[in-house]
C-alpha cells in the first residue's frame, strides 16, 4: 500500500441563515437540519480525518454580524480543525470579523492563505466578486494571481491542493457557466506551472459532485450542505436533484494517488419532502 499523507473532509455551501425557517427562493426547506446532520455525520466518521475544508457560502446573504454568529455556533460543533474560504453568498469583511473574530486592522480585501499538513501544501483562494456587482460569478483579482504565481514559481516537490468556491473550468451547462469564475482560465494557466505536483482543485458553489479534468489537472466539486442540483451537458435551466440529501467528500492523498469518495446523508425531518 502507498503511504497515506493526509485525509480531509471537503464540505461546502451550508447557507446557514439567521432565520431557522428560511428556505430561499429555489428551495422548500431550511438548511438547519441538513447542516446539523452533516456535522453529526462528520463528527462520527469511522475514518481517521485530519481536518475539514469548507469551500464557501457559509451563510446565506448575511446582513449583520449576528448572521455569522449563528453560523459560527453551529459549525463550532465540528470536532476537527476547519479551514474556510468565502463564497459569493458571504460577506468577506464580515466573515473575517464576525466569524473568524479578526480585529479591524486584520481584515484583508481577499482572504487568501496557505497551510501545510504532513508535508502537503494547501492554498486557499478567495474567489468572491466585488459585492457592488451583486453577482454570483467569481473572480480572482490580478494581485491574487500574482501572489499565487509567486508561490508556484518557487521550486517545490510537495504535493499541492488548491481550494476555492467557484468552478474555474466551464461545465458546459449554460446556467452554471453564467456563474463561473470569470477568469478561471487565467487561474488554470497559473496552475499548469505546477500540475506535476497538483493533486486536485476543490470547489463548491454548484451543489453537486462533478469531476473535470483539463490538461492533467483535476477539479472536484462537492454536494451542498443544504439542497442539491443536477446538470448534464448543455443544461440551460436550473434543475433540482430529486435526492435532497446533503453530502461531503472524503479525500485521501497517498504518496502516489488522490482518492475522492462522495458521501450522502439521509434526511428524515418533517420539513424535508
Amino acid at each position: 500500500m502507498s503511504e497515506k499523507l493526509v485525509t480531509f473532509v471537503h464540505m461546502s455551501d451550508t447557507h446557514i441563515h439567521i432565520d431557522p425557517e428560511h428556505t430561499g427562493s429555489h428551495n422548500h426547506f431550511s438548511s438547519r437540519e441538513p447542516v446539523q446532520k452533516l456535522i453529526d455525520t462528520i463528527n462520527n466518521l469511522e475514518a481517521e480525518v485530519d481536518f475539514i475544508l469548507h469551500t464557501g457560502d457559509i451563510t446565506d446573504h448575511p446582513e449583520a454580524p449576528t448572521h455569522y454568529h449563528i453560523a459560527r455556533d453551529m459549525l463550532q460543533q465540528l470536532k476537527l480543525p476547519v479551514y474556510y474560504v468565502p463564497g459569493n453568498h458571504d460577506n468577506v469583511a464580515m466573515f473575517q470579523s464576525a466569524f473568524l473574530l479578526r480585529p479591524e486592522y486584520g481584515i484583508a480585501k481577499h482572504y487568501d492563505y496557505q497551510f501545510v499538513v504532513n508535508g502537503v501544501q494547501f492554498i486557499m483562494l478567495d474567489s468572491h466578486s466585488d459585492p457592488a456587482e451583486q453577482s454570483a460569478r467569481g473572480y480572482i483579482a490580478p494581485e491574487q494571481l500574482t501572489w499565487l504565481d509567486s508561490l508556484l514559481s518557487t521550486p517545490d516537490e510537495r504535493p499541492l491542493v488548491v481550494a476555492l468556491h467557484h468552478h474555474a473550468i466551464p461545465l458546459e451547462a449554460p446556467w452554471l457557466d453564467n456563474i463561473v469564475l470569470t477568469n478561471g482560465l487565467d487561474l488554470h494557466t497559473v496552475l499548469l506551472k505546477t500540475k506535476d505536483r497538483l493533486r486536485g482543485v476543490f470547489y463548491g458553489h454548484i451543489h453537486e459532485s462533478v469531476v473535470t479534468v483539463r490538461d492533467g489537472i483535476s477539479y472536484y466539486s462537492v454536494h451542498s450542505g443544504w439542497f442539491q442540483t443536477r446538470t448534464w451537458y448543455g443544461t440551460t435551466e436550473p434543475a433540482r436533484d430529486f435526492i435532497d440529501n446533503p453530502g461531503f467528500n472524503l479525500v485521501t492523498l497517498t504518496e502516489t494517488d488522490t482518492f475522492v469518495r462522495s458521501r450522502r446523508i439521509a434526511l428524515t425531518g418533517a420539513n424535508v419532502k
